[in-house]
């Protein structure tokens, strides 16, 4: 399955390919932005890039490769729900909400679904308010488990509706 581009005013969101993988292994190989994730390994490495890209590749994963001009942002993703990171020099410039209203917009868009779910991590406060930016409600806790931090961390359950979606786009 090809995932379509998208473009924003500052990024380009396009499917992964295996060039991609010495800067998604580097990037994730970075336990400030690991810890936050639930399958990403810590270490991270170019095999388990390589494995990632793949199985996108293959069509049983759905992410975007994000990009400003040159400089790699970070990956996207919307199968069962809305998934993120960026790069660490990419944090607080407001990629992840741009992106995200890209990806989420295109999403409902192209299918017939209710809702998008997503979730985060109760620490990570930089995730949950790009979720609220974008109109993801709170509908209750959960626990994941993270391969990084090799434990069960406590998280928070989120929901964005198609109708909160074109309320929030005046359609």
């Amino acid at each position: 399955m090809t995932v379509p581009t998208l473009r924003t005013e500052r990024l380009l969101l396009r499917g992964l390919v295996q060039e991609d993988a010495p800067v998604v292994a580097a990037e994730l190989n970075n336990y400030e932005i690991s810890k936050w994730l639930t399958v990403v390994p810590y270490p991270y490495t170019l095999a388990d890039a390589e494995w990632f890209i793949g199985e996108n590749l293959a069509g049983r994963m759905l992410a975007r490769i994000i990009w400003h001009g040159e400089v790699f942002v970070g990956v996207m993703s919307l199968d069962k729900e809305l998934g993120y990171w960026l790069a660490q020099d990419a944090w607080g410039q407001g990629y992840a909400t741009e992106a995200a209203d890209a990806v989420v917009g295109h999403h409902f868009a192209s299918n017939d679904v209710d809702a998008i779910g997503s979730s985060h991590f109760v620490e990570n406060k930089a995730s949950r308010n790009v979720l609220t930016k974008l109109g993801f409600v709170d509908i209750g806790p959960h626990v994941h488990f993270s391969k990084a931090r090799d434990a069960e961390v406590p998280g928070r359950s989120m929901e964005l509706t198609r109708a909160r979606w074109e309320a929030q786009q005046g359609a």
